[in-house]
């Protein structure tokens, strides 16, 4: 079924959506000088590729545009929906379940789960990294591992803490070597990710999503968005999002993004996000997204109120 969904994820993407969004979670890691040629994570077979979205900020006018598609999208009843109100009526599902997921996230203390990411960066697309990942809430904590690539890399990053940088210790014969203190928006710490470690995470990447779309509505750039049939991501039912842009004046960076958002959590388990071909492109949906993605996180693996301690996020645990 996976694969099946893949064919349906080419289009256009979007300005700051999804993704990671993140993020962000995940999202959105900034790390270090070290090379990494990880192994997939989770969501080998899924054609749907997805990634992360800057964050952006919400302005007034981008909130009101934002409430105004949920509010005032609805088809009245007994009428058939035109393509247009049925567009309408999914990016509103998609925004009323990424806002109850905001909801459930702000009201746990902390998860962990398997995170991976895949990245273009510089111009380059990373390989696809497998992380496992301690999140806390308050104050926002994270701390990840990598189980591939650079395997046993570490990074610990604790808001308010060690003068706002991230420590990172390296994994293989590098581990020998201590640890470094690195800022999370220097260019050492962004040479292999397109986000900040701060932008890493759940929630970050549903904030990302939501204050993408409410950019979209005050431009309207989005040609359609379609929900697509429910499919499993790790065993979990999930509903499943496709957003296409009518093109790179409104949306400069996304042509397409595919987000499959858990049916229980309301949380995005995985995104793909795919850039504007360059040039005329002659290729088939699958290649051109093949040739155009930028973004792509998953989560698996969640387990959420783990109880994390002060331990789980101090330096000097081992």
């Amino acid at each position: 079924m996976l694969r099946w969904l893949r064919r349906l994820s080419s289009g256009n993407s979007e300005q700051k959506a999804n993704g990671l969004a993140a993020l962000i979670a995940a999202g959105a890691v900034g790390i270090l000088y070290l090379e990494a040629p990880p192994v997939p994570a989770g969501a080998d077979s899924i054609r749907v590729t997805a990634h992360r979205a800057p964050t952006l900020q919400k302005s007034a006018p981008a909130n009101q545009a934002l409430a105004n598609i949920v509010e005032h999208a609805a088809p009245i009843s007994g009428t058939p929906l035109s393509p247009a109100q049925q567009s309408e009526a999914a990016l509103r599902r998609k925004i009323e379940m990424l806002e109850q997921g905001r909801k459930f996230l702000e009201s746990i203390p902390d998860y962990t789960a398997q995170f991976s990411k895949q990245e273009l960066v510089g111009g380059e697309l990373t390989e696809e990294q497998a992380i496992f990942l301690k999140c806390r809430h308050q104050p926002f904590s994270l701390y990840l591992k990598w189980l591939s690539g650079d395997v046993g890399r570490e990074v610990l990053y604790v808001d308010g803490r060690h003068d706002g940088d991230m420590i990172v210790h390296a994994g293989g014969w590098k581990a020998r070597l201590p640890a470094l203190s690195i800022s999370p928006n220097s260019p050492l710490a962004l040479g292999e990710s397109r986000y900040p470690v701060t932008n890493a995470g759940l929630l970050p990447l549903i904030k990302t999503i939501l204050a993408a779309h409410a950019h979209d509505a005050t431009k309207d750039s989005i040609k359609h968005c379609e929900q697509l049939p429910d499919e499993e991501f790790d065993n979990r039912p999930c509903a499943v999002f496709v957003v296409e842009y009518k093109n790179a004046q409104l949306s400069p960076v996304y042509r397409k993004s595919v987000v499959l958002i858990d049916k229980e959590w309301n949380v995005p388990l995985y995104t793909r996000n795919f850039g504007w071909p360059d040039g005329a492109a002659s290729q088939t949906e699958s290649e051109l997204d093949d040739a155009t993605l930028i973004e792509f996180y998953t989560y698996t693996d969640v387990q959420f109120r783990q109880q994390l301690a002060e331990v789980d996020f101090d330096r000097t645990n081992e």
